[in-house]
């Protein structure tokens, strides 16, 4: 008979195989793994989202820092932009952003934190929309979730003594290491505390139900208002 354990381990195994390899190989050979983790996202995520690098806009023409890998809305996003070889993502569309690193150390940890704080300082607007043939205003805006993706770590011991304030624009909610554990925030007695989410060997699998599980709590973005983007448009 086949088990919830069965089919997880074996969807590890799964995981480990198809990334872990080919980072390894990144990592000997210098190339970047980015393109890598892009893959591993596709592959496992719903439909519903999509993934890519690049830029993250909103309606007062402001921008992010170049991001290396955005989760964002793959249905009702109306649009985005590619330009000069980069991609422009409307800020309402995206529900995470993540920094890829060889390794999870304290700089970059630091780097991972600035890029997300550069995303999370942009307008989202929220327009309403119509369900059932009634107007409805539009959503409140969720967090965005925001982590670092690394093959290895050097940071094991000291990472649960970072400090995490889920309010600052430069939170960090995941961490994962690839061939070591993958981390999330906890509220303890003690405060907000990065927490292992399982045992090493488990990192791909942990990381992922946790990702999924962030979105899932998040629904469905929020329309952006049009208009309000076409606005920042000058003729010439």
């Amino acid at each position: 008979m086949v088990t919830l354990t069965d089919l997880f381990l074996s969807k590890q195994q799964e995981m480990q195989a198809s990334l872990g390899t080919t980072l390894s190989h990144c990592v000997a050979q210098g190339d970047n793994s980015e393109e890598t983790w892009k893959q591993f996202f596709k592959k496992y995520l719903p439909a519903r989202y999509a993934c890519d690098k690049g830029f993250i806009i909103d309606s007062d023409n402001h921008l992010s820092d170049q991001i290396d890998l955005i989760v964002y809305d793959n249905y009702f996003s109306p649009f985005f932009f590619n330009h000069g070889g980069n991609t422009y993502i409307p800020a309402e569309s995206v529900y995470a952003v993540f920094e890829i690193k060889p390794t999870l150390n304290k700089k970059n940890f630091n780097y991972a934190k600035d890029k997300a704080s550069s995303v999370r300082c942009l307008k989202r607007t929220s327009a309403s929309v119509v369900a059932n043939g009634k107007k409805c205003k539009g959503r409140q805006q969720f967090p965005i979730i925001a982590g670092i993706l690394t093959n290895t770590s050097s940071w094991e011991s000291v990472l649960p003594n970072q400090v995490a304030d889920p309010a600052a624009d430069d939170f960090i909610d995941l961490c994962c290491s690839a061939d070591g554990y993958s981390w999330t925030v906890r509220q303890t007695e003690d405060g907000y505390k990065y927490i292992k989410n399982a045992h090493r060997g488990e990192s791909l699998l942990a990381f992922l139900m946790e990702l999924l599980h962030q979105l899932q709590k998040r629904g469905t973005a929020a329309a952006l208002d049009i208009p309000k983007y076409f606005d920042g448009f000058e003729a010439k």
